[in-house]
């Protein structure tokens, strides 16, 4: 009795003076995506009441009924500006805050991408330069909401966290990734930015994705089933997209950054058509084909053959989803240290992307060299790059990295050099060259870079199996 009696008590005043609600999202200091029709919805304990909205760049007053204490309504955004306000009316009256319009970023993945600008205070080893950072991030156009972890096991309405102004206080906890992705942008632009990141360390791919979104594929659902239990982070399919995508799917954005890979070498095999069924399966659910940019994993000692090499050749291969990007990092590594330092370059790398792709900044090159084609004469193998239109270089005395193999497919070091826009192979070992490969390695740190300084992939010609 005494037990009910209290739970009565409790629910009183929320019944008594009722209440509209907003999801945490859609809250004092957001950024909305500019040019664009964006959702604005919530709660109310008035389960039928009418709810409209007016906002301050308009004199336009948008309304609609709530169905069962549900309501969603549409505005149309104008381009980059504010503050604005945003009033809801009902049977009280809500003012949102200090909205900018802009463009508007969701960064995910594991624990390079929550890795924090202070990250000392958080376990990690530390952003490059971390203070520095932390002494320059005053920058009122850019808004910063940091999702707080949460597993689930249905999806939900709802998540944890708040937008704040990015500052030296508000940006410690915050993603170096996502943040200086986010600097890029305002910086070049000039318009405000909203970044919003959600991310896990540990997780893989799988427990991103909708659930039954991934089962819809026997493959990937029989691996996804394989994955071994951790109790320190989500592993089952869709446990980290129902408590931290699933809540922000409404909200408009201009695109999606991803840092994630480690977690998926057992099933590195697997892992290119697990990535296009994530990038898919977004796209689905915000009905929007946005851009998806993402991180490939540095080099580093796993201790276990050369399954990390294999995710990053599944990221390579990623690259033929339509409207994807990828940075590369085997020159940012540590292979003592699975969390690299230098997050400020992969976070610029990854902007350069949507820079170039999504805001028209034509004079920027903004990949490493890509492998494209392969020609072989008598003893050499003619190694031919996209994204390399201005020569290829390198920061040391002779290349490294390269491999090459006769019909035997039996990989020996090859003497390697920069023709142009190729580079030229051979080994006195293999008078009849069949395949190349480079970087192919966990532990591979190579030296080919293009004019602007960005790395090239690790790739192979083959598709010979592991011996």
């Amino acid at each position: 009795m005494k037990l009910r009696l209290s739970c009565l008590l409790a629910c009183l005043p929320f019944f008594a003076f009722g209440k509209i609600m907003l999801p945490a999202i859609i809250a004092d200091h957001m950024v909305l995506q500019q040019e664009q029709t964006v959702k604005i919805w919530g709660w109310t304990t008035n389960s039928s009441e009418q709810i409209s909205i007016q906002a301050t760049w308009n004199k336009d007053t948008v309304s609609t009924r709530a169905a069962r204490g549900y309501w969603e309504l549409e505005l149309q955004t104008p381009s980059y500006g504010g503050p604005y306000k945003i009033h809801i009316l009902g049977h009280e009256k809500i003012t949102i805050k200090d909205v900018l319009i802009g463009e508007v970023w969701l960064a995910s993945g594991q624990s390079n991408m929550e890795m924090p600008v202070d990250s000392v205070r958080r376990g990690f080893p530390g952003m490059m330069d971390y203070q520095s950072e932390i002494a320059a991030a005053d920058y009122p156009k850019i808004r910063l909401f940091l999702v707080e972890k949460k597993l689930a096991y249905a999806p939900q309405d709802d998540l944890i966290g708040q937008w704040s102004v990015c500052s030296p206080t508000t940006v410690r906890n915050f993603s170096a990734v996502a943040y200086v992705f986010g600097e890029q942008i305002h910086k070049t632009l000039q318009v405000p930015v909203g970044m919003i990141a959600s991310s896990w360390g540990g997780t893989n791919a799988e427990t991103w994705i909708r659930k039954e979104y991934l089962e819809a594929d026997p493959n990937l659902a029989k691996s996804a089933q394989e994955r071994t239990e951790n109790r320190n982070w989500p592993f089952r399919v869709g446990h980290a997209f129902n408590g931290m995508i699933h809540p922000i799917i409404k909200f408009s954005i201009k695109g999606a950054i991803w840092y994630q890979g480690e977690s998926n070498r057992p099933n590195a095999n697997q892992y290119a058509a697990v990535m296009e069924a994530l990038i898919k399966n977004w796209r689905e659910e915000w009905e929007s084909e946005f851009p998806f940019y993402f991180t490939q994993i540095a080099p580093y000692n796993y201790q276990q053959g050369v399954a990390g090499t294999y995710v990053r050749e599944a990221q390579l291969k990623t690259l033929s989803v339509p409207k994807t990007g990828m940075a590369v990092t085997n020159d940012l590594g540590n292979i003592k240290n699975i969390h690299p330092r230098l997050k400020r370059e992969v976070g610029e790398r990854l902007a350069l992307w949507a820079l170039a792709k999504d805001y028209g900044q034509t004079n920027l090159i903004y990949s490493g060299p890509l492998f494209r084609s392969m020609q072989i004469k008598g003893a050499n193998a003619t190694i031919n790059f996209d994204h390399a239109s201005s020569g290829l270089v390198t920061n040391g005395i002779k290349l490294i990295g390269f491999e090459v193999a006769g019909s035997d497919q039996v990989f020996h070091p090859a003497e390697a050099s920069i023709k142009g826009q190729s580079v030229v192979v051979h080994s006195a070992k293999v008078t009849k060259p069949v395949a190349v490969r480079f970087a192919f390695g966990d532990q591979i740190e190579p030296n080919l870079y293009n004019v602007a300084g960005l790395p090239a992939s690790a790739f192979r010609t083959d598709n010979w199996k592991e011996k």
